[in-house]
């Protein structure tokens, strides 16, 4: 029986990693490496996983579009990116879908609306990842309800709820490698970070909903703590004039940083802090608890659902809760905290299981298709 072929099509992959570039391409390097799957990756880099099979496709980056009017259907400059994507997918000489049993992607309107218009004798199975939020599959208003799939991966609870009536659907989670993210009592500190501060870690798009403000006025507050933001975004600006002003000499900001130094930012931290009320998941939370780093948190469903009570949760729109949390976190031994942190992730939460679990939902819809649990043979692949 010939390998199960799959294709991740997302306009960041290869190219940067955020959340979801990361999840691809994790559950892309899983798939192939652990499951013998054939994978092929559409993105507009050139930084591939070991065992798979990448396809550069040009766009034009979203930050281009920053500044570009809002309406209906292009919204934000994510779209704007993406309709230029779609459109070079489309005239890519690569781009032969019948040639795949299945195209995972997580990007609306423009992607899902090219996967639609491939002919239905030689139609993949189409897998919609709920990374960036499911308004998509679960919204039935403006150009969402054109929205099409086979199936839906939900990455939490509270998108299975609202999608498993809809479409066939599976409660998957994000995951990590723990042989990349790992503890190192030894981990050695960026000179630019004083040794006599603790250090509070962030990974997160400088965009207003991850609530990176709110982080900088919690730690001005705590009085405490040097803090170091992994990430980019239009709030650039804006978020360094705010930690010039409330913690001048405890801060810094790294930009957007290669995917392999990540790790070690993590091992060396004390404290890891995320600010973000509206996000679909945190893969975040894995790697900090991974490299056995304390975690706070917002005092929502979703962290809760990944850490149980083993983070610190805050308000972070509030800074004297997350001054609290700060200094409460800090007065514990990160050691054995850091240990059932670990813990906690190698029973269950690895790449690993969730690409088995992406295959499941594809192989059952397949069943369902013909009856069997057989595969298609592409030719060409």
């Amino acid at each position: 029986m010939a390998p199960i072929s799959v294709a991740f099509v997302l306009p960041g992959l290869g190219r940067v990693h955020r959340g979801a570039e990361t999840a691809f391409m994790e559950l892309a390097r899983s798939m192939a490496i652990h499951q013998g799957a054939t994978v092929h990756l559409f993105g507009s880099g050139s930084d591939w996983p070991e065992g798979c099979h990448g396809h550069t496709v040009a766009c034009v980056r979203r930050e281009k579009f920053e500044k570009w009017p809002r309406f209906p259907v292009m919204r934000n400059e994510c779209v704007y990116e993406e309709a230029t994507f779609a459109w070079n997918l489309w005239r890519h000489p690569e781009w032969k879908p019948g040639r795949f049993d299945s195209i995972v992607s997580c990007s609306y309107p423009f992607v899902n609306w090219l996967m639609s218009t491939i002919s239905r004798k030689n139609r993949p199975i189409r897998i919609f990842s709920t990374q960036n939020g499911d308004w998509a599959s679960s919204s039935k208003s403006s150009e969402f309800r054109l929205f099409d799939t086979d199936g839906v991966v939900c990455i939490n609870p509270d998108y299975y709820e609202r999608n498993k009536n809809l479409y066939p659907c599976a409660l998957v989670p994000n995951g990590v490698d723990p042989d990349v993210f790992y503890p190192d009592t030894n981990a050695a500190r960026d000179p630019r970070v004083p040794a006599d501060q603790p250090l509070i870690f962030m990974a997160s798009a400088l965009i207003p909903s991850k609530g990176v403000d709110h982080a900088i006025r919690g730690v001005a507050r705590a009085g405490k703590g040097f803090l170091v933001v992994a990430g980019d975004g239009p709030e650039r600006e804006k978020v360094a004039r705010l930690a010039m002003e409330l913690i001048p000499d405890r801060h810094l900001l790294l930009g957007s940083i290669p995917r392999s130094t990540m790790p070690g930012w993590f091992r060396s931290a004390d404290l890891f802090l995320h600010a973000s009320r509206e996000e679909p998941f945190g893969i975040v939370y894995l790697e900090a608890a991974a490299s056995g780093v304390p975690v706070i948190a917002p005092d929502e469903a979703v962290p809760k659902w990944i850490l149980g009570d083993l983070a610190w949760p805050c308000s972070p729109d509030q800074p004297e809760s997350v001054a609290k949390a700060i200094n409460e976190a800090l007065a514990k031994d990160k050691q054995p905290w850091g240990e059932r942190l670990r813990q906690r992730v190698l029973d269950g939460w690895t790449w690993k299981v969730q690409a088995r679990k992406y295959l499941d939902l594809i192989e059952s819809i397949a069943r369902d298709r013909t009856g069997t649990a057989a595969r298609k043979v592409r030719n060409g692949v």
